[in-house]
């Protein structure tokens, strides 16, 4: 199956056999958790791996300020800024100097934006290596060990936050590779709403946000969308997760999006959303001040697994957005 790994490999594979076990490493590799935290004492550092994700139909500035808020995305969901960035590019032979020059140009821009420096990596042109996976990417930030956001602070009767709502990332992608696809089946308005999803494929503000108001977990909606991200946080957490359906929200240029090719919002990937768990309710309200939709859409309660006005939700086989994403490649 292509994409991330299932959860019985990482249990079986890669958990047991992480080389020495070290003491400062407080938070490890975990399913669910977005960032490995090691203590420096009364301080913190925080570190993501992911990698370089260029798509070149979107033009090289616009794909690079996407692979930069991934990356940024993963590091707040640990309540801390990223502040450092490593990379390691394995380019294409096809790539051209000004394409590589405009790429680069469009990472220092996207960086700059959020106030990392690149400290480090590796590049060059290597046969065999072809888009969207150009390297690999490494941000890291540091910060007050109370401000670390992670399982072990989850408690029932938090608040669950959930910002933008599902298929952000979907919508923004697919509307974007296939225009001419979406611009015959929608709304004018509706359409340009769903391309300008693009621009909201991040959770970086979300997370600095909340973290200054304070929270306990956060994790960002990618492969298996929202439904999958939640299952994770109950998974890690140990926790129940009640969510109340007239709470739920869904952006209409989504909606519009996801019905035009048959998948399910809830289950598609989504980058650019972010759940939030907490226990102060002015998370929320700072969200929406900051002109971030944003809605308490359940609580976290004793027991385990996620639920939906009583029914469970299991976490999705497949995300549904690579089925649509292949066959509208096909169409063309």
């Amino acid at each position: 199956m292509l994409g991330k790994i299932n959860r019985k490999i990482f249990d079986e594979v890669i958990y047991p056999h992480l080389g020495k076990r070290l003491d400062e490493v407080i938070v490890p590799p975990l399913t669910g958790v977005d960032t490995g935290a090691i203590d420096l004492g009364d301080r913190v550092l925080v570190v993501k791996t992911d990698p370089v994700f260029i798509v070149p139909q979107f033009g090289m500035k616009k794909a690079s300020w996407f692979a930069v808020h991934i990356l940024a995305s993963d590091v707040m969901t640990s309540g801390i800024p990223p502040r450092y960035a490593l990379l390691d590019l394995n380019l294409p032979p096809s790539m051209t100097d000004q394409e590589f020059k405009e790429m680069w140009i469009g990472i220092h821009e996207a960086l700059l934006e959020i106030g990392v420096m690149v400290v480090g990596g590796h590049t060059g042109r290597y046969e065999g290596v072809n888009y969207p996976m150009v390297g690999g990417f490494t941000m890291m930030g540091i910060g007050e060990k109370e401000r670390l956001a992670n399982p072990s602070k989850v408690r029932e009767g938090d608040y669950v936050i959930v910002t933008k709502g599902p298929a952000i990332e979907a919508t923004g992608l697919l509307a974007n590779l296939y225009p001419e696809f979406f611009r015959e089946r929608m709304s004018a308005e509706l359409f340009r709403e769903a391309q300008d999803m693009y621009w909201k494929m991040s959770c970086w503000k979300d997370g600095l946000i909340a973290s200054e108001v304070g929270v306990h977990m956060m994790h960002d909606a990618t492969e298996g969308g929202l439904w999958n991200a939640l299952v994770e946080i109950s998974e890690v957490t140990g926790k129940r997760i009640d969510l109340w359906g007239d709470k739920l929200f869904i952006n209409p240029a989504v909606r519009e999006v996801t019905k035009i090719v048959g998948i399910d919002p809830f289950s598609s990937i989504s980058e650019g959303t972010m759940v939030i768990i907490t226990d102060r309710e002015r998370v929320r309200d700072e969200l929406v001040r900051n002109g971030i939709q944003a809605e308490i859409v359940g609580r976290v309660e004793r027991g385990e697994g996620v639920y939906l006005d009583g029914s469970r939700i299991e976490k999705p086989r497949e995300d549904p957005f690579w089925r649509a994403f292949f066959d509208l490649a096909n169409k063309r």
